[in-house]
């Protein structure tokens, strides 16, 4: 009896401990968690560093997963800016300055003559009827060069009406939340639309199709109303969370639901995952899955 019992507790505990590990795991990653990076270092993380960079103003060039001189300017002028040790290696102090500046709840834009609120407004993705209430303005004509205006940061709703934590999650956890033939919410960042998938296939990223005919109307309206290759920023909802991730918007190669009004599969991609031909990353793909980060 008393052996069983033994038995039973250590279950019990090993379930907690995998459960528990479990969550914290799909719960997302920080951005210190990309590791420690420097000079000629390759990889995912280093293409990601490259396009907080570009995204912040301290890169020029398109991020290639190389971490060159150029890159090494960019990171000790970003520390400069900051406050922190200048030594050109991203550690966590680093990370963490760049994850709090870039997924901050808002940011700041100074007008520059000519400029109109609906053109700021368009330049930034979101309504004027935002920026009116963040910057308590009650004329919409009455900007001038030099004034300072709170940009808001656009979010995904989610149940309840409150705004969910999205994750950053690389390729091979997706793989397992997101099993072929499982389900999924696609939530387009631009314009807040929201169709289901299921996915197909695909070893390197994910391929799906839109579950009905009502969603591959929503998709197209998402991407403009025609299909295109373009790269899109989205959220993708499995399994309680929400995952960055981008698409492109254009049927190809096979399908399995002959109803839903689409002639082939799509392709979602997350962080570190590539392309099927070569087994490379997708530039344009992780520039729109860090950018959904800040959306």
């Amino acid at each position: 009896m008393g052996s069983l019992r033994g038995r039973i507790i250590v279950f019990l505990v090993l379930f907690v401990c995998i459960t528990f590990s479990w969550n914290l795991e799909a719960a997302g990653w920080s951005f210190s968690d990309l590791g420690v990076l420097r000079l000629n270092m390759r990889g995912a993380a280093v293409m990601f560093l490259q396009n907080c960079l570009v995204e912040l103003g301290y890169l020029a060039q398109p991020a290639d997963g190389i971490f060159g001189p150029a890159t090494r300017q960019g990171v000790m002028a970003f520390q400069k800016a900051k406050g922190l040790t200048v030594d050109g290696i991203v550690g966590r102090a680093t990370w963490q300055a760049l994850e709090e500046l870039l997924t901050a709840g808002s940011s700041t834009y100074v007008v520059k003559a000519g400029d109109t609120l609906w053109a700021v407004a368009r330049q930034h993705n979101i309504a004027v009827a935002d920026l009116l209430r963040v910057n308590a303005l009650s004329n919409p004509n009455r900007i001038t060069p030099g004034q300072v205006l709170r940009i808001p940061k656009r979010t995904v709703v989610g149940e309840g009406g409150a705004a969910p934590v999205i994750s950053l999650l690389p390729w091979d956890k997706v793989n397992r939340l997101f099993p072929r033939e499982g389900i999924a919410e696609v939530i387009d960042l631009e314009s807040g639309l929201r169709f289901k998938v299921k996915r197909l296939f695909g070893t390197n990223h994910a391929d799906v199709e839109p579950l009905t005919a009502a969603d591959t109307e929503i998709m197209k309206e998402a991407v403009g109303g025609s299909w295109s290759w373009a790269r899109r920023s989205v959220a993708v909802k499995c399994n309680g969370l929400y995952i960055v991730a981008s698409m492109n918007g254009m049927p190809h190669g096979s399908s399995s639901i002959g109803n839903n009004n689409f002639p082939g599969h799509f392709c979602i991609h997350f962080y570190d995952s590539r392309l099927h031909s070569g087994d490379r990353l997708d530039p344009e793909h992780q520039r729109a899955v860090m950018q959904a980060l800040v959306y």
